[in-house]
């Protein structure tokens, strides 16, 4: 999950003393639930994929489409409503809209598919013939370098009663098992896929409880190039039920590892800093563990260039349990603080997702499952006050698309007198324009680079972001 493009930035700043602002809205309340953002309609914003349990025992969410900063939910969209389980967006049959790959349990089985983007705001199941799993991971994924998106997954095979995890290989419109690379069955499964060894291919880390002698287990897998994968004995730390994360903590432009979990009964957690030739565990890393199905989730919210940590799980020290929530932000000395300023809802068996929904600069935060008490619990948390009246106006337009390459399209919802001032990034004025209606701009002899679009009115305005081509 999580790959995010940022598209329209609204112009401000932030430091480390960032607030975040509930901003839910009617996003239902969910437990043994998941989520993932991938902008499927290609508005230039965020829509949102998010599913799980209800507290009366039935499933709940579906496809939010995200219309500045709003979330609606887009009924008969084809998308089933599945607990326990894991989604990723890509463009899996490459007509340049965002398919879905999902997997979970619909209260009666499990399913895993591809749901393929019909770009009317339904999709079709493409019957892929994959494991019917749940409880587990599912990620697309490039794993041979031929331009086409493949398939790893985790899970309980509920048909057969087993734990798997194993990679798929899309050919010729069909999905065919790399049998080269058997993966050792794991039990609340994770993967992550980056190019840890910096040579152009994709790689993975894998964490789960190994079903094959009953043990945590940690490894990463190393791909030759071609789609074959060798488990790689790089010392690191073996754990189970939480979550694994890369990300270039220490900006030496190498991935790091950042792992949390269990081995015993304790919760765990390790940043294993990437060397080039091997990890190694770094001794200044002070946040809080937790375990109970964690979640992890890397992004530079506080904007100071260095990457942020924030988890969310239950922390388990001998017979001590605590539901925990935290943001710690990095020091870029190896070390994190915990960022007192915000109160986040802490959960466990759900999900932690970033993605700057609102097209502002910064990642906000979408937290959703299980609190202490048993119920669902679901949060969106925008990063940064909100301006009422900016965010006032800026609801009643639409700008699209973004990057942009012929035309650029203003939608006036509301039928609104305003102004229109376009300037590139020296402060040059391209385009200015008084209406009342939409706007369709030729910016075909503009040159390629990032521009300002003003929107304003007699009371207020707001400013964003393009990218030219």
């Amino acid at each position: 999950m999580k790959k995010i493009t940022l598209l329209f930035l609204l112009i401000t700043s932030y430091t480390f003393g960032q607030t975040f602002t509930d901003t839910t809205g009617s996003l239902p309340q969910l437990k043994n639930s998941f989520a993932a953002w991938g902008d499927y309609d290609g508005d230039g914003d965020l829509d949102l994929y998010l599913s799980g349990e209800l507290d009366n025992n039935s499933n709940g969410g579906g496809l939010y489409q995200n219309d500045n900063g709003n979330f609606t939910l887009v009924t008969n969209s084809g998308l089933p409503l599945l607990n326990y389980g894991a989604a990723d967006w890509g463009d899996f049959d490459g007509d340049g809209d965002l398919d879905l790959a999902l997997m979970g349990y619909d209260g009666n089985t499990s399913i895993t598919d591809i749901y393929v983007n019909n770009g009317n705001n339904t999709f079709t199941a493409f019957n892929a013939g994959l494991p019917q799993v749940y409880i587990g991971d599912i990620h697309f994924a490039d794993l041979n370098n031929d331009g086409v998106l493949d398939i790893g997954l985790t899970g309980l095979d509920l048909n057969n009663g087993v734990y798997l995890a194993k990679l798929y290989l899309k050919q010729n419109n069909d999905f065919t098992e790399i049998s080269s690379t058997v993966l050792p069955p794991l039990s609340y499964g994770r993967m992550a896929f980056a190019d840890y060894d910096n040579d152009n291919d994709l790689d993975f880390v894998m964490s789960g409880m190994n079903n094959t002698n009953n043990a945590a287990y940690t490894k990463i897998w190393k791909n030759d190039g071609s789609g074959n994968f060798t488990e790689q004995n790089l010392g690191l730390p073996q754990v189970w039920f939480g979550d694994v994360a890369w990300g270039d903590v220490d900006n030496d432009g190498k991935l790091d590892l950042v792992m949390t979990g269990t081995a015993s009964n304790d919760s765990e957690a390790h940043l294993m800093l990437n060397n080039g030739s091997g990890f190694s565990e770094d001794s200044h890393f002070n946040i809080t563990p937790a375990q109970t199905k964690a979640n992890l989730e890397l992004a530079d919210f506080d904007g100071d260039g260095s990457i942020d940590i924030f988890i969310t799980g239950v922390n388990v020290a001998g017979t001590d349990q605590t539901f925990i929530a935290k943001l710690y932000n990095n020091n870029g000395t190896g070390s994190f603080t915990e960022n007192s300023n915000n109160t986040f809802v802490a959960v466990n068996y759900g999900d932690a997702d970033a993605a700057d929904y609102d097209q502002d600069g910064k990642p906000d935060l979408l937290i959703t499952g299980a609190e202490n008490s048993g119920l669902g619990a679901t949060k969106l948390y925008h990063n940064g006050p909100i301006s009422a009246i900016d965010r006032n106006l800026a609801e009643k337009f639409k700008i699209y698309p973004n990057p942009a390459h012929n035309y650029l399209y203003i939608q006036n919802k509301k039928g609104l007198n305003y102004k229109i001032k376009m300037t590139d990034l020296t402060g040059k004025i391209v385009y200015v324009k008084n209406a009342n209606e939409d706007v369709n701009i030729n910016i075909s002899g503009f040159a390629a680079g990032i521009y300002l679009i003003k929107i304003s009115n007699h009371q207020n305005s707001f400013t964003k972001k393009l990218l030219i081509k």
